[in-house]
């Protein structure tokens, strides 16, 4: 009998660090992507559209149970920057999620925000020099914050972090680093709620007393944790001292529900190589999250992450000034090429028995109006018997259609800033007199009869 107690303790021994290995394994080649949010500058979301929003992320990044064991689980990260962007010094929103992943996410931030764009990051990111993480200071099942259902808040929290933000020097950060937790924790949170309601009910029938209107509060505020998806939740503020640290986690606390948020121990990231460093400039969650501290679900995060609101102007807020313009469903859609515009569905174009008819591209300097232009030269140039003609001032999308032609194909080009060839009335062999008749003649044709030469 104890041979086999301890075959059997070898063999888990074994299949638990086989399965350590292949997670630990499958993490160090799991790639993010980390994108800029560009809101547009008239969205806003309540509360019900951002606990949507986040119920959303979680399930469409949750992974079953036999994969989250063997690989992992992936984390998406939901961050508010201030200052860090090349020659932009005002607050700005990001996103971190696993790579390949792009359309899925930018889908499920628009169920809250419909106008807001993915931007690509330019360069490294490096997280500041210092961090500070937050955690619950009780059992997760008591609410640190959530919104109520269809609340419409007047002042949004995010708005008062980023003046908290823009007062100090240097960049700063605030990451909510998100796991979501596997289904079992749902039943967990409801199994805590009853053994707090039954102590209540026996403390109550032994005499004790009813409880409390602050218990009561507690265990109504309970069943927003019960039934909902639940994530592992890293929260982290870096900035470039301590002190800028301790004052923007003081701003996450404020306005805490039954169970405050408490800073944890403050972290020096000198070294850009280590694990936690790494972590924050990738966006991930920890390897081992808290699981008792550090369970959120998507209400309370609601409370800690938005976008800034529309009327918010303190610190400058880089924003989308141009609302997204979906195509009807009977646009045509080309089988094949990149097509004149794109969209979130595919190339969009004019079909070719409407492309005999006007279009008016208006739009201010840099908004794409050339890049539409050569996009359409583009498509005609495929077609065989199809004479392109482009007058072109400036002369960039003559060039840029000159280049998309094909040497099977002729292309004649006349610069009218250095001509080739030209007409020379006075090289006529005539009289004078003669040609100054047919000049004047000419150019009252062309004009009108009420022309003084």
């Amino acid at each position: 009998m104890p041979l086999a107690a301890a075959l059997v303790f070898v063999l888990a021994a074994a299949g638990a660090l086989a399965l350590g290995v292949s997670r630990a394994s499958a993490r160090r080649r799991r790639r993010y992507t980390r994108m800029r949010i560009e809101p547009y500058r008239a969205d806003h979301a309540h509360g019900e559209a951002l606990r949507r929003m986040l119920e959303s992320l979680h399930l469409g990044l949750s992974r079953p149970w036999w994969a989250r064991l063997v690989t992992g689980q992936p984390s998406v990260s939901l961050e508010v920057h201030h200052g860090d962007l090349g020659s932009a010094s005002g607050g700005w929103f990001a996103v971190s999620f696993p790579a390949g992943s792009q359309d899925s996410v930018e889908a499920v931030l628009r169920t809250a925000y419909p106008n807001c764009r993915l931007r690509r990051l330019e360069g490294r990111f490096d997280p500041p020099a210092v961090l500070v993480r937050l955690r619950k200071r009780h059992l997760f099942i008591r609410r640190a914050n959530v919104l109520e259902r269809f609340e419409q808040l007047r002042e949004l929290p995010v708005d008062r972090l980023l003046t908290v933000m823009g007062s100090f020097q240097g960049p700063s950060l605030v990451q909510l680093a998100m796991t979501p937790a596997p289904d079992v924790y749902r039943g967990l949170a409801k199994q805590l709620h009853l053994l707090r309601q039954d102590r209540a009910r026996a403390r109550e029938q032994g005499g004790a007393g009813r409880p409390g209107m602050a218990e009561d509060v507690e265990l109504r505020g309970g069943l927003d944790l019960v039934h909902v998806p639940l994530f592992f939740l890293d929260l982290r503020v870096a900035s470039m001292s301590r002190g800028a640290c301790r004052r923007i986690a003081a701003e996450l606390q404020v306005g805490s529900a039954e169970n405050r948020l408490v800073t944890r121990r403050s972290r020096a990231l000198k070294d850009p190589a280590s694990p936690l460093a790494g972590r924050v400039r990738r966006g991930e969650g920890g390897p081992f999250p808290s699981p008792c501290r550090g369970v959120f679900a998507a209400g309370e995060i609601a409370c800690l992450w938005q976008l800034a609101s529309c009327e918010y102007s303190i610190v400058p807020v880089l924003r989308g000034s141009v609302p997204v313009a979906p195509a009807p469903p009977g646009v045509h859609r080309p089988p094949s090429g990149v097509g004149a515009l794109r969209d979130e569905y595919g190339p969009v174009s004019i079909e070719c028995s409407l492309r005999k008819q006007n279009t008016a591209v208006p739009g201010t300097v840099e908004q794409g109006k050339t890049s539409y232009l050569v996009a359409t030269i583009a498509e005609d140039l495929e077609r065989e018997r199809c004479a392109v003609i482009l007058f072109d001032p400036k002369g960039d999308a003559a060039d840029a259609a000159v280049s998309l032609v094909e040497p099977s194909r002729t292309c004649t080009v006349l610069d009218l800033a250095r001509p080739t060839c030209g007409f020379n009335p006075l090289a006529v062999d005539a009289p004078a007199d003669v040609i100054a008749d047919y000049v004047v003649g000419a150019l009252k044709n062309l004009f009108s009869d009420d022309i003084v030469i």
